[in-house]
């Protein structure tokens, strides 16, 4: 099939890319790259230079490659930048997204992926969320892509377009071949600053939180590698190739948690260095504990994780940081 996708030079999206051509599919990225990078690109995509905000490009890329279905990554990611700037969010991530949900209709391509997040369920104080649960963003990231989600679900019921609503828990590691991997110089979440750290391009690491109702009073998380987020894809867009009406929404994580602090002991593990770091406040916007119930994606997509590993998250991603800086 001919597949566009948005934001396809960036972390998550090049893996899907270049995974969905190794299947055999045709790929267009399409992408600003504020936050990509040329050297993702598969050799056999095509790409397009171009913002998800644009009126009037994006359909014209769509039917001049004759589209058959769009996965939508391209977003601004960062916790912390949306409670400083949360306009830009919404005009991103929400408008964007409204933006090109009119331009695949003026295309006449009503299959979607839709990259979202676990925050769009806030601090739920539960040990696992489901996708029935009610969502109840706690900063201006999560409420982006919840205006996202229910975008979707309209269209959906006014012009039939077909799409799939992926919720990312908290996405790390890079290929085992050292090839693809997270080369945001603006990131800011956990594994860029334990690897940072690691290498040795960052003195010390602040931890935000020290007394959060958990194993070590560190925030918990469940960290899934992107090869298993990009496989996700792949069966959710060959899935959505074969429903004429759907639309569904799959919690993307393993099931299991580890605290900052455990994740930051595996990296000194795996890495063979000291990891210096300091005690700060909670920061704002954090809950204390997201993990998935992931049951559905198991069941519906026939998703079987085959990364579901710290030590192989940690591994990758430290190895992958030290070929950066080499």
């Amino acid at each position: 099939m001919n597949i566009l996708v948005t934001g396809g030079a960036g972390y998550i999206g090049s893996f899907a890319s270049h995974r969905l051509i190794e299947r055999g599919h045709h790929v267009v990225v399409y992408d600003n790259l504020s936050t990509g990078h040329k050297e993702f690109l598969h050799s056999k995509c095509k790409f397009v230079m171009g913002d998800i905000r644009d009126r009037e490009l994006p359909a014209r890329v769509m039917k001049d490659n004759k589209i058959d279905l769009v996965m939508h990554f391209a977003a601004k990611t960062s916790v912390p930048e949306s409670i400083e700037n949360p306009l830009d969010y919404f005009e991103n991530n929400s408008f964007g997204t409204m933006n090109l949900l009119q331009n695949c209709l003026k295309a006449g391509v009503k299959k979607v992926i839709f990259s979202s997040t676990a925050a769009v369920y806030g601090d739920t104080r539960k040990d696992f969320v489901s996708e029935s649960d009610e969502l109840m963003p706690i900063n201006p990231y999560g409420e982006s892509k919840v205006f996202g989600e229910r975008m979707i679900a309209h269209v959906h019921a006014a012009h039939g377009l077909n799409a799939i609503i992926l919720r990312y828990f908290n996405v790390a590691g890079a290929s085992l071949d050292n090839q693809l991997g997270q080369k945001n110089p603006k990131a800011n979440h956990l594994f860029h600053h334990l690897t940072e750290t690691a290498v040795g391009r960052q003195a010390t690491m602040a931890i935000f939180g020290s007394d959060y109702p958990t194993v070590d009073g560190t925030g918990v998380r469940d960290f899934i590698h992107v090869e298993d987020i990009a496989h996700a894809h792949i069966l959710a867009a060959e899935r959505l190739m074969s429903e004429s009406s759907y639309l569904q929404t799959f919690n993307c994580g393993y099931g299991q948690g580890f605290s900052v602090l455990q994740a930051l002991k595996m990296m000194e593990d795996v890495s063979g260095r000291k990891i210096a770091y300091e005690i700060l406040s909670r920061r704002s916007g954090d809950p204390a504990k997201v993990l998935a119930k992931a049951e559905k994606i198991r069941s519906e997509l026939q998703w079987s994780p085959r990364y579901n590993d710290l030590k192989i998250i940690c591994k990758t991603a430290f190895d992958w940081k030290k070929r950066q800086t080499s």
